[in-house]
């Protein structure tokens, strides 16, 4: 049997997860902020280039109301260290062993993001890595939530491909 990620306009699965520094969070339907997940896996090389660019993108809409969550399909402790390397300052949250997140949300492959909007409805899902999905969203943030300077999130320095499957 084929998995396949749940799709925009799909209610998102709730759940509570904790994450590497000891806080539970939950995704509850109409709690009030939007919430953008990143499913991944600590030695997927798609991860890897992807996270880079996340961590920029929350910092750049630091102080919106918006969340983000990296759900890892590893341990606490390689969590952490996946973490430390790329210097991410929003929560990590590892799936519990058997990964009932993530297969509550259908993932086949990894990273998958999933924009769920403040009122538990998947906005928008993308596997992989894709500059224009992840440049599509900032403009989205930028639009949404009126923050200046969050587009372009790529420059030509960054070398990063089009598209890189999960």
């Amino acid at each position: 049997m084929r998995m396949s990620p749940l799709k925009a306009g799909t209610k998102a699965p709730e759940f509570t997860l904790t994450g590497i520094d000891g806080t539970s969070r939950s995704l509850s339907h109409g709690d009030g902020e939007p919430t953008l997940l990143t499913f991944f896996k600590n030695t997927c090389p798609t991860c890897l280039l992807t996270f880079p660019f996340l961590q920029r993108l929350h910092e750049r809409v630091a102080g919106a109301p918006l969340r983000f969550w990296g759900i890892s399909q590893d341990s606490v402790a390689e969590t952490r260290v996946f973490g430390e390397e790329f210097g991410l300052t929003f929560p990590l949250l590892p799936d519990d062993p058997g990964y009932p997140v993530s297969n509550a949300y259908g993932l086949a492959n990894v990273p998958t993001l999933f924009l769920v909007d403040a009122g538990g409805t998947i906005a928008l899902t993308t596997v992989g890595f894709s500059r224009a999905d992840l440049e599509a969203l900032a403009t989205e943030f930028r639009r949404r939530f009126r923050i200046p300077g969050v587009t372009p999130l790529f420059v030509e320095a960054d070398n990063a491909p089009v598209m890189r499957p999960g």
